[in-house]
């Protein structure tokens, strides 16, 4: 322990320094105190020669750096969120459950890059907004919003009459092994949050909301979920939909994107389906 304890000391005097520093730049320049966290844990990994760390270790690293939330800290659901020191060794923080995580040289495969949307592929969709349509910006709302006024059925189905059962946001813990490039990652009582869940025809899909059009987005999110619903009896496929959403200055902006995966051993297996942009104007009384 007091090895342990004098290289996290080390680190933070080292990432200390390296904070005064960044004082003298823009503030878009600048690293918030998640990336702060992430670096002096990735610094601390490397120079300990252990990429596996506990969430006791992101709360010792987090608690002087002025961050309070240590299950936040190790969530990365976006490459902007990872400091570039990490990125350009091409590494990333991967779950591993049980409160356990690993810095793991796997960059290429976690994260996907959203792909573009063509001009063929926008739809004007005329709506009347209800009385909470634009309430709150929850992932929940997200999809409420879309099931509401019909988009994800048109987007999934191609009719926008159809009626699959919705099941709302759960938790569960999974116990998996699969590939990431190069590497076996064993995930042991790994957490698991689903935003919500269509059951339709024998199929199942899972659904994702982000507020935003970011760059890309974490992988595990969709798989650990595909993993688990593919164990289920009777399930003819498994797929999964991100929905992003944006207000602008007309009404709102809403892109979907299907994905499945080729191999349920590997999360690099990703693979689009089908990707389309609604456009949300308010219709004329």
């Amino acid at each position: 322990m007091l090895k342990y304890g004098r290289a996290l000391a080390g680190t933070l005097d080292k990432l200390y320094c390296h904070w005064q520093g960044s004082q003298t730049v823009s503030k878009k320049e600048k690293m918030s105190k998640k990336e702060q966290v992430l670096l002096a844990l990735f610094k601390f990994c490397k120079d300990s020669g252990d990429y596996k760390f506990h969430n006791d270790r992101v709360s010792e690293v987090g608690t002087p750096l002025g961050f309070k939330n240590p299950f936040d800290a190790t969530k990365v659901d976006s490459t902007k969120l990872l400091p570039d020191e990490i990125k350009d060794e091409g590494y990333c923080v991967v779950h591993l459950g049980d409160g356990w995580h690993a810095f793991m040289p796997v960059l290429d495969v976690w994260f996907h890059t959203f792909e573009e949307i063509e001009p063929d592929e926008t739809i004007r969709w005329d709506y009347k907004p209800s009385l909470l349509n634009h309430t709150d910006t929850s992932e929940s709302n997200i999809i409420s919003l879309v099931y509401n006024q019909l988009i994800i059925q048109d987007f999934l189905y191609g009719d926008k009459t159809e009626k699959p059962k919705i099941y709302m946001s759960r938790r569960t813990k999974i116990t998996e092994t699969y590939r990431a490039g190069a590497d076996r990652i064993e995930a042991t009582k790994l957490q698991v949050e689903v935003d919500a869940t269509f059951e339709h025809r024998g199929a199942i899909t899972v659904l994702e909301g982000k507020n935003g059009f970011p760059k890309d987005f974490s992988v595990y999110q969709l798989f650990h979920p595909f993993l688990d619903y593919q164990k289920v009896q009777g399930a003819e496929r498994v797929e999964c939909c991100y929905l992003l959403k944006k207000d602008d200055q007309q009404g709102s902006v809403v892109r979907l994107y299907l994905y499945s995966f080729t191999d349920a051993d590997d999360i690099g297996s990703i693979q689009l389906v089908k990707k389309a942009q609604y456009e949300l104007r308010e219709r004329e009384q």
